[in-house]
């Protein structure tokens, strides 16, 4: 489930110090797209056209000859890691794993359930979001870009199997193979982003709005433990286009490069919010133009993390919405 993943991911972005170049949750960052390195700049970097860094962006402070701190790094890092996964473990122990213990290890695979596998996306961007936060780490504790890139998809792996194993004892969930299945596309997806250049311009994202379900359940106006975790019908999943990084000539001086076109989609109700009963929600595709946050004024090294870190957040804006048989104008997607 998509929190899970995206707290790991926070947590480790704040484990890291302030002087591994202040790695806030805009540690979220996708690669450069020239060094396709997980790591910002030192100052301020001239940029190209396609908004790039050059190609000599250099690496963290520390890691430079004679830049000291390296062993303070690797050691803040690796602390950043082991604690990360402790605390959580702790914290998903008693937030998932607390229910109707399973009488025995059992396969489940839940495809095509109400929510038309809104979930499977979830685990999608988890993947990508816990690979390329430990890139970023590893990067600030000076391994090279193959080695953290590979380093960090493998803990993602670890730390996403550990979750499904532990789901197996639960009566409620059991081992998915879907889930790990999509699992490993997010993390298939960063590997490529991160070797394949120009890649980059397709950037997964999301947006989230609370259904009118999930608001009568917290205000206790109908039965049910819906969360935002599980409020698939407010969910949305995108995958955002550079257009900007991908024109050439006359095309890119038309275009806007602070815009970008996402597509995606999303599902209706899957709870009915005036009783609480699950029903069958279906599908919705989507289209719209939405902001490119790395297109925004400032290249300080803080800034630029913010502004890399927010590429997975699909702003709200006009879309156009598909589903059965109909295409209708939303003003306002959330």
């Amino acid at each position: 489930m998509l929190l899970r993943s995206v707290l790991a991911s926070l947590f480790l972005c704040f484990a890291t110090p302030s002087f591994a170049q202040n790695a806030t949750a805009a540690s979220l960052s996708r690669a450069d797209a020239a060094l396709a390195l997980r790591t910002p700049p030192l100052g301020a970097v001239p940029l190209r056209s396609d908004s790039t860094y050059v190609a000599t962006l250099p690496g963290p402070a520390q890691c430079q000859p004679g830049g000291g701190g390296r062993r303070v790094a690797q050691s803040l890092v690796g602390g950043a890691f082991v604690v990360g996964n402790v605390v959580l473990h702790q914290y998903f122990k008693g937030a998932w794993w607390s229910g109707e213990k399973a009488p025995k290890f059992f396969l489940n695979y839940d495809w095509n359930g109400p929510f038309l596998d809104m979930d499977k996306l979830g685990h999608m961007l988890g993947g990508y979001m816990l690979s390329e936060t430990g890139a970023t780490l590893l990067k600030q504790a000076c391994m090279s870009k193959t080695q953290s890139t590979l380093w960090s998809v493998a803990h993602a792996a670890a730390f996403q199997l550990q979750i499904e194993l532990w789901d197996a004892t639960q009566k409620q969930y059991g081992f998915s193979p879907p889930d790990m299945l999509f699992n490993s596309i997010g993390q298939g997806l960063y590997l490529v982003h991160a070797f394949v250049p120009g890649t980059e311009a397709f950037t997964p994202s999301m947006s989230y709005s609370p259904t009118q379900a999930v608001i009568n359940v917290r205000d206790g106006k109908i039965p049910g433990d819906l969360r935002a975790t599980v409020d698939y019908s407010g969910q949305t999943y995108w995958m955002s286009v550079d257009v900007d990084t991908l024109l050439h000539g006359r095309a890119k001086k038309i275009w806007p490069s602070f815009l970008r076109v996402s597509v995606g989609t999303t599902i209706t109700d899957w709870i009915n919010p005036n009783t609480g009963d699950i029903m069958r929600a279906r599908r919705r595709f989507l289209m719209s133009l939405d902001l490119d946050p790395l297109k925004l004024p400032g290249q300080k090294p803080w800034w630029v993390n913010v502004k890399t870190g927010l590429r997975h957040y699909h702003f709200p804006s006009p879309a156009l919405e598909y589903g059965d048989g109909k295409v209708r104008l939303v003003a306002w997607k959330r």
